[in-house]
């Protein structure tokens, strides 16, 4: 088997100087830019934006690596679009563009941001956990000359990490995310689907922005580290089984590179992959921390579909809190929360505050 090129770049911080010579660093041994990208070419760059959150939270790619890779692109002489869909945007994406920085690095750039809530789907077909599934993926992915994906090195407290194959998630649109993690709770189940469903995508090169991440409970809420390390290559598996390499996970240890493994999609081991620039022994990152796999998956099927229906959990309201938006009823993909409506005869009866309290949830089951 004819090895597979993973360049890999130490880089200390996001000044943008700094990130612009690690990023030529970095795609030199993988022939430049232009290997990728030529004149003429649509280009869309797929980063991640779970998060209305600030760059330094390290829960979203950073604006000034996505504005450093946009700007290469476009000096290639391509048209560069940047867009995602968080699971839970509700039609504010130009707050998560400002919160995140990636409006900066679009303006900056010359780039354009997509919305890929408002963008056209169109719907693709494929085998997963041994059934047939049909999702719906943004059409701009279909239509561009090359997709450039960008994930976040953070760790996730379901599938462990949040990588090059997972960060193509974020194709389908934000609300249908959540009706996926319902069909496929189980960790290696949810694994399989987003192993399965990255197979099925065109893309072009895989840079993971590792200059600062997430470990212990991402992908959100983790603790920020900061390994100071660029990864890149045309495989989404390579990139992640070189980041666990950097961080010191087993990728046997991990759900989707085993699936990886049984597709033959990519390379199996860290021997099938031939290391460019910076020497691993300078890229390690210790003290990483990285959940373990959830406890369902050792529990048979037929036990954990007993103890679902015996043992349910609801969501409930924190009325302190509340901003009384509904979000959370319209994203909850088993249907269970029921707001009632704040009527008149209901505020009659209680204040605005005490009548939210009364909101109830329904079973789990």
């Amino acid at each position: 088997m004819t090895k597979i090129a993973l360049s890999v770049q130490k880089c200390s911080s996001y000044s943008p100087e700094e990130v612009k010579n690690a990023l030529l660093k970095l795609l030199a041994p993988l022939g430049g830019i232009e290997a990728f990208i030529k004149p003429g070419f649509k280009v869309l760059i797929k980063p991640n934006m779970l998060s209305c959150k600030e760059p330094e939270r390290a829960a979203t790619t950073h604006p000034v690596l996505i504005e450093a890779v946009a700007g290469l692109c476009i000096q290639a002489g391509a048209q560069v679009f940047i867009g995602d869909s968080p699971p839970a945007i509700f039609g504010r994406a130009e707050e998560f563009w400002e919160r995140t920085g990636f409006a900066t690095a679009a303006s900056n750039s010359g780039a354009s941001l997509l919305n890929f809530e408002n963008e056209a789907k169109t719907a693709i077909t494929f085998k997963t956990n041994g059934r047939d599934v049909t999702t719906h993926v943004v059409k701009t992915l279909f239509i561009v000359d090359a997709v450039i994906n960008m994930p976040k090195m953070k760790t996730h407290n379901l599938t462990r990490i949040t990588g090059a194959v997972k960060n193509l998630f974020g194709l389908i649109p934000g609300l249908a995310k959540a009706q996926w993690h319902k069909t496929f709770p189980r960790a290696i189940e949810f694994a399989n689907f987003l192993t399965d469903f990255a197979h099925q995508l065109p893309v072009t090169l895989n840079i993971m922005d590792g200059i600062e991440g997430m470990d212990t409970q991402g992908p959100a809420s983790g603790r920020v580290v900061k390994p100071c390390v660029l990864l890149a290559s045309a495989s989404a598996v390579a990139v992640d089984i070189g980041y666990c390499r950097v961080v010191g996970l087993n990728p046997n240890e991990v759900p989707m590179l085993r699936r990886c493994q049984e597709l033959n999609w990519g390379p199996k081991t860290i021997e099938d992959i031939e290391f460019n620039g910076t020497h691993l022994s300078e890229a390690v990152f210790s003290n990483f921390i990285v959940p373990r796999t959830p406890p369902d998956a050792l529990i048979p099927d037929l036990f954990l579909k007993l103890i679902r229906y015996l043992i349910w959990a609801g969501p409930v309201l924190i009325p302190d809190t509340c901003i009384k938006c509904g979000r959370c009823q319209k994203i909850c993909p088993a249907a269970a929360i029921q707001i009632p409506a704040l009527n008149s005869t209901v505020n009659d009866a209680y204040p605005a505050s005490a009548a939210w309290k009364y909101a109830r949830s329904k079973p789990l089951r």
